[in-house]
């Protein structure tokens, strides 16, 4: 009976290695996450495991919640259940990870995926050089520079790149947290673990959307002044800030539009938010900036204020807002469909208020769990995902959603068996 187990638990370890590690890949991933569904089941009925319950289940499993309490709310029955649909995950991996009659080893499965995340965009970094050449020859010569990043998360299973980053971005920080914390670790071990950080933060800059090339670096401070907290010495601030000012010196000089990303492109024109229709041709001007997205938000805004309490429903958001463009005369907004961009806002427009609450008390559990085991990376991941949320909407998504119910899942567990190893009070 042991040694079934144990052959058992070496199945469910793979199946969530094999789940994080293609979220990227949609159809693929979504047969695993069928098939885990189905091993567990399996597990449940023919070893007859006592069921366990949790409490951090329920609050896991919100968004799919909100989408059940607000279904009455949707104009389209057909939407409704699409919306519904998506959040299927919450009704059981939530409960199968923190019920597991299994010891699921977290931080393993966090370094095995790591480690194959890396190899994969290594390998679609290839790719992209021989396939797509061209782009690369036109960044370098100052040509639709502003598409690198978002062409290469194309070339990978046509990923949108704010997503692809979230993940890599995470990958990233993921990698210098097991660098960091694995004393036992031989040199060579260490410096691989090392020159897989340095891969993946290279590809955060390269896919080079906002946020998560700002999560990363402040990531990467947080992860390391957390682990040296009590024996940082002026010597060690004096290389960790030499080693990120070479970093960051050498990325700009070979991408050097990241300069202009992050001070003109972004930022200007502030003063003609709601007014996109007084460009000449905003699709060259203003499309990815910063002034778009404000227009789009206080449109939302507007909106959700006609049904401020329960808001429009989950099947309707999205053509509510495309009218609202409509009837405000914001007809660049209205020609490209904007969607809303901000997780928050896309859940007051939908499930107003009520829903809103709801969201929030859903992404600060993590940093709740993170807090009471004492583990950093833990307090990382929500912060990032609380922050990311405010630019983009990434529940919507499903490569977002399988990302934060696995996640959130596994830190759950911990936080529900209480491991002893993994609370690291540094």
């Amino acid at each position: 009976m042991m040694l079934v187990n144990q052959k058992l638990e070496k199945i469910n370890f793979i199946l969530l290695i094999l789940i994080l590690s293609t979220i990227i890949f949609r159809p693929i991933c979504t047969f695993l996450i069928i098939l885990y569904i189905v091993f567990q089941i399996y597990i449940f009925i023919k070893l007859k495991f006592k069921i366990k319950f949790h409490w951090l289940t329920l609050l896991i499993s919100i968004p799919l919640l909100i989408e059940v309490l607000m279904f009455w709310n949707n104009d389209y029955v057909y939407y409704g259940f699409k919306s519904l649909e998506k959040k299927i995950i919450y009704l059981f991996v939530p409960f199968f990870i923190l019920s597991s009659p299994f010891k699921i080893d977290v931080f393993k499965i966090i370094n095995y995926w790591t480690k194959i995340m890396c190899i994969i965009l290594i390998c679609f970094f290839i790719n992209y050089i021989i396939l797509f050449n061209e782009n690369i020859k036109n960044y370098l010569n100052g040509i639709d520079v502003w598409d690198m990043g978002y062409s290469f998360s194309r070339s990978i299973y046509h990923n949108h790149a704010p997503a692809l980053n979230l993940i890599v971005s995470f990958c990233s920080i993921c990698s210098l947290y097991v660098f960091l914390n694995n004393v036992k670790k031989k040199k060579f071990q260490k410096f691989f673990d090392c020159l897989i950080y340095i891969i993946l933060i290279n590809f955060v800059f390269l896919i080079n959307t906002r946020m998560a090339v700002f999560c990363s670096i402040l990531g990467s401070l947080f992860i390391t002044i957390y682990k040296y907290k009590f024996s940082f010495t002026a010597k060690r601030i004096f290389f960790i800030t030499t080693l990120i000012s070479i970093f960051v010196v050498l990325f700009i000089n070979f991408f050097p539009y990241i300069i202009q990303k992050y001070t003109t492109v972004s930022f200007r024109n502030l003063d003609k938010i709601g007014r996109l229709d007084d460009f000449e041709n905003p699709e060259g001007e203003i499309y990815n900036s910063l002034v778009t997205r404000l227009s789009i938000w206080r449109s939302a805004i507007n909106l959700s204020k006609r049904n401020l309490c329960v808001g429009v429903g989950a099947s309707d958001g999205k053509r509510k807002l495309f009218e609202y463009y409509y009837e405000t005369d914001q007809m660049f907004l209205f020609k490209y469909k904007f969607p809303v961009h901000n997780q928050y806002l896309d859940y007051l427009v939908k499930f107003g208020i009520i829903g809103l609450i709801l969201l929030i008390l859903y992404m600060i559990i993590p940093f709740y769990i993170g807090c009471k085991i004492h583990n950093s990376l833990i307090i990382y991941y929500s912060l990032s995902f609380i922050v990311s949320n405010m630019t983009d909407d990434f529940l919507i998504r499903f490569d977002g959603t399988v990302y934060s119910c696995i996640f959130i899942s596994l830190f759950g567990y911990l936080y529900v068996s209480n491991q002893d190893k993994y609370l690291i009070k540094r």
